[in-house]
């Protein structure tokens, strides 16, 4: 199990005890209640919690633009709390990376297992996007190496590994990345 910290939105209050009870019974912990949707996005970047529930009610269109941004910008894992199952909402979610659902009647053991897996999946996520973003900077820091690697064989007449070894000794006696050193080579003679 994924234990943490959460918070609760919406207006029907039977069911957010229900949830609250559900998720602080199971070892999450609960840091708040925002009733407003519009104040959802402020708790949510002031406390970092890994969950939000909301329960969506009627207000799902009021709803959306703040529920986007909690998928773009990765803020934390979201159950979304809904009356019947709309197609539009639906769509919505199929879209989304950190959304999920649940349809009331809400009963504790469902609540457990969706926010479990909710944020097993945020988990996830937020590791693949740290490895798709090293990707990309070693993609980056290659890419700059290649081309100050090409300045150096073509301005100097070096080989290609006399020039990869100056780069890599610069890089080591100055204690800088490579791609700074290729940057600056870049910059300087290219």
């Amino acid at each position: 199990m994924v234990y943490g910290k959460f918070i609760i939105s919406g207006e029907d209050k039977k069911t957010l005890a229900c949830v609250k009870n559900a998720l602080v019974s199971s070892g999450h912990i609960f840091i708040g209640y925002s009733k407003d949707y519009f104040n959802i996005l402020r708790h949510i970047r002031n406390s970092t919690p890994e969950l939000v529930v909301i329960d969506v009610g009627k207000g799902f269109k009021d709803l959306k633009q703040t529920l986007e941004t909690i998928d773009e910008d990765l803020l934390c894992a979201c159950g979304l709390i809904l009356d019947t199952r709309s197609d539009d909402i639906f769509e919505f979610i199929q879209k989304s990376r950190v959304m999920t659902y649940i349809s009331k009647p809400v009963f504790e053991e469902a609540i457990v297992q969706i926010t479990d897996a909710a944020m097993i999946n945020y988990s996830r996520i937020i590791q693949y996007e740290e490895k798709v973003k090293k990707l990309n900077e070693t993609l980056e820091s290659r890419k700059a190496v290649e081309k100050a690697k090409w300045i150096l064989v073509e301005k100097e007449g070096l080989s290609e590994a006399e020039a990869y070894e100056v780069i890599r000794k610069k890089s080591r006696d100055n204690r800088i990345p490579m791609k700074n050193i290729a940057e600056a080579l870049i910059l300087t003679r290219g």
